[in-house]
């Protein structure tokens, strides 16, 4: 899916939860605590990727929260394509796809501050309240070289060749040395070889939490981020980046809590409630 589908398709469904909160319900009778606090947790998809999040926010007043966050973003670039070697495949058991011309494999995690601001709240039962959020923070990218099964030589005996192979990474391929691509080498190949691309983030983005129970937390969340890196970041051969950005869809759930009020009592009205 092109970028350009993929930011048409999480407008649209932005647009579709926006729309419901239009719709006339039954007043809530239930109000959130005067004061508390949320743990909550979530799963994304991105336009480069996937990842997941965990915020722990505060209550400021009754439109205004502090959130602090944690997020883990496994980030492709949008030239990526799988492809398989079909000569080596039709007699050896271990090709497997691969993208072609990728450099590093690379995990993103930001430690972020921000906050949400309540812009609807929940005035019909079963009603949807609309925030927006604003949190920046630090970036961390960690590279990971890849490293392809790559033909280094040649043997022919009596018509039948032998290929002799050995990890490479992709850059091996341009340099004459090297004959053609196998398959990938394992995951592990590499990991001494990491290296930290520390930057800065910006993320924008509106949360619509639609759960019923008014000290729970379940909601959408479309946003984007904007990440910017001291030392380029490289995901395909020859084109780092310092700057990054995409759009994302993600669901989170959690729960407030009152923190004044001890462990073990809060367990117990939650076993009471459910």
């Amino acid at each position: 899916m092109t970028l350009i589908r993929k930011i048409i398709v999480l407008l649209f469904f932005a647009l579709c939860i926006s729309l419901s909160v239009c719709a006339q319900g039954e007043f809530a009778d239930d109000r959130e605590a005067s004061k508390y606090n949320v743990n909550q947790f979530g799963a994304k998809v991105n336009t480069n990727g996937f990842g997941l999040m965990y915020t722990f926010a505060q209550r400021v007043n009754y439109k205004l929260r502090r959130n602090y966050e944690v997020e883990y973003d496994y980030v492709k670039s949008l030239k990526e394509v799988k492809v398989i070697n079909t000569y080596f495949s039709s007699y050896m058991t271990n090709v497997k796809r691969f993208v072609f011309g990728k450099d590093n494999s690379v995990h993103n995690i930001r430690l972020g501050y921000g906050y949400n601001w309540m812009i609807f709240d929940k005035r019909d039962k079963n009603s949807v309240s609309i925030h927006l959020q604003a949190n920046a923070g630090f970036s961390f990218a960690f590279e990971k070289p890849l490293y392809y099964e790559m033909v280094d030589s040649v043997t022919v005996v009596e018509n039948t060749a032998s290929y002799y192979y050995s990890p490479h990474k992709f850059s091996d391929y341009y340099s004459g040395n090297v004959y053609d691509i196998i398959t990938k080498s394992p995951f592990s190949k590499g990991l001494d070889e990491i290296k930290v691309r520390p930057g800065n983030y910006i993320k924008l983005d509106f949360s619509f939490d639609f759960a019923q129970n008014a000290m729970l937390v379940s909601a959408i969340e479309v946003g984007a981020i904007f990440d910017f890196y001291y030392w380029p970041v490289t995901i395909m051969y020859d084109q780092p980046h310092n700057f990054m950005w995409s759009m994302y869809l993600a669901y989170q759930f959690g729960r407030k809590y009152n923190p004044n009020i001890n462990r073990d009592y809060r367990r117990e009205q939650r076993k009471a409630r459910d």
